[in-house]
């Protein structure tokens, strides 16, 4: 059988300054860049993504031939230009055209990208492919959990798969289960039926980590209630706060075999579930300083997440505000990942290895994430940014950060950087002759992702009040397209 595979993610921050054009999608921002055809297959054969997870499964079964139309990843960033949209998605559409006939197709997406004509981008996406393939072609799609989910994404799809864990370590085998999933539809084994619940709550990013509870006792719910007859697969996803639409929230997907009324009643009651454990989620943030004086007190490793700048949710990565406190505490021996600033590093490299300069970093995006610091330092390390991911989430994927440069300040490492990149990989840390487990504090730009290679290093972990683009803090946002009532911004 013949199935094609393609890839359009993007993770759209609708609060951001500046929007996505299309040069993001060409360079990806830390992931690999645009590609198409067989590069596809070459790249991502041996990484823990979706489309990983699609080649290895298909590989084991011997008898599905994929054919690679496209895959882009840029990092998560403003609202996406239309007509950087409007080019990717034309490339893909016409790759499908060419692509001859068909049994199935294969779609790795995020489920919350935002364009400025399309608050539910993926729906439209998927409106024009059903129009090319027709109605009755099998299409399934794998999500982040982070999924904004339409009736619109349900409808137009076979299923959806969204992942079941954040930090997100199991892209690959939700990409492995969409394969066997299409292999079985294709075959006539099997007949989805999905049903969608959308459920009235953004939750918090920290709040919706798998690792701690109420997610992690929700997840083993749906996974028990996947073991049901009739039930093919139980998607639940925490959604994503930032993008200010109609269908942002969070919601449960139920597929069946053939069975519609099982779909929808279970999806209604799980959704149920959640709600009614909604108190659960509120969340409670750290003051910068507060973490330090703990670490300071009874010892590292201590991460400091700094959630609001995360690159990972569309932040600029150039907040200063936990590095500020950092300095001024004259903390030793600790880490800040990572602050970028082209210009600072272009400084750095011209003076070179072992000499101290004055700097002025950070703070030139915009004004939510503080303002710039002016620091002065000596030049430990030069590098190019480059490594690939050795822990459980995203592994073997190649990270591009551009020039970076290691910026001591003190007894604080401040990593500064071309590109952003969320360090959710001690590779962040470690290609730069950094050891984690020897530091007293490491000061990270990500909300829940660096939990899974950094959880077992540390001794405590701190979810940090500072502002930001993608503070944790939901009730911060003046939202104008959301849909209400929604918890907790209207808590009756």
């Amino acid at each position: 059988m013949r199935i094609a595979v393609a890839g359009f993610m993007h993770e759209t921050n609708t609060f951001a300054e500046h929007h996505t054009p299309l040069s993001d999608f060409e360079r990806s921002g830390g992931f690999p860049g645009l590609m198409t055809g067989q590069k596809v297959i070459d790249t991502l054969r041996t990484a823990g993504v979706g489309t990983g997870g699609f080649i290895a499964a298909a590989e084991a079964a011997g008898d599905v031939e994929l054919v690679p139309l496209l895959w882009t990843f840029p990092q998560p960033s403003g609202t996406i230009e239309q007509s950087a949209f409007e080019t990717v998605v034309g490339m893909l559409l016409e790759r499908l055209r060419e692509a001859g006939p068909l049994d199935g197709l294969l779609l790795e997406l995020h489920g919350a990208m935002v364009t400025e004509k399309y608050p539910d981008a993926e729906g439209e996406l998927l409106r024009r492919i059903r129009e090319i393939v027709g109605p009755e072609l099998p299409i399934i799609a794998t999500l982040d959990l982070h999924a904004n989910i339409s009736p619109e994404m349900v409808e137009r799809t076979t299923t959806l798969l969204g992942y079941d864990t954040y930090p997100h370590v199991d892209a690959l085998e939700r990409g492995q289960e969409a394969l066997e999933l299409m292999r079985r539809t294709c075959l006539g084994e099997i007949r989805p039926t999905a049903a969608l619940a959308q459920i009235p709550m953004l939750i918090a990013a920290p709040r919706q980590c798998t690792l701690l509870s109420p997610m992690q006792d929700l997840m083993a719910v749906v996974h028990e209630r996947e073991q049901q007859p009739g039930i093919l697969t139980i998607t639940f996803s925490g959604g994503f706060a930032f993008a200010d639409t109609p269908v942002t929230g969070a919601s449960m997907v139920v597929t069946t075999d053939n069975a519609p009324e099982l779909a929808a009643e279970t999806a209604r009651e799980l959704a149920t579930t959640v709600w009614d454990r909604r108190e659960e989620f509120r969340l409670t943030l750290t003051p910068v300083r507060e973490a330090i004086d703990w670490a300071l007190a009874k010892g590292g490793p201590v991460i400091l997440a700094d959630g609001s700048d995360n690159p990972g949710g569309g932040t600029p990565c150039d907040g200063t505000v936990m590095l500020q406190e950092m300095v001024e505490a004259d903390v030793p021996n600790s880490t800040v990942c990572l602050i970028v600033d082209p210009e600072a590093v272009a400084e750095a490299w011209e003076a070179g290895v072992g000499q101290t300069l004055t700097l002025t970093l950070g703070g030139k995006t915009d004004k939510f994430h503080g303002a710039p610091l002016t620091l002065t330092g000596t030049v430990r390390l030069l590098s190019d940014g480059n490594y690939v991911n050795e822990g459980p989430m995203f592994t073997g994927l190649p990270i591009a950060r551009g020039r970076t440069v290691v910026f001591v300040v003190g007894g604080v490492e401040v990593i500064l950087a071309e590109r952003r990149a969320q360090p959710y990989d001690a590779q962040a840390l470690r290609s730069l002759g950094i050891e984690p487990t020897e530091r007293l504090l490491i000061g990270l730009k990500s909300a829940v992702h660096f939990r899974a290679h950094y959880g077992p290093m540390a001794k405590r972990i701190f979810d940090l009040a500072t502002p930001g683009i993608h503070n944790p803090d939901v009730t911060q946002y003046t939202y104008h397209h959301l849909r209400h009532p929604i918890w907790p911004l209207d808590e009756d």
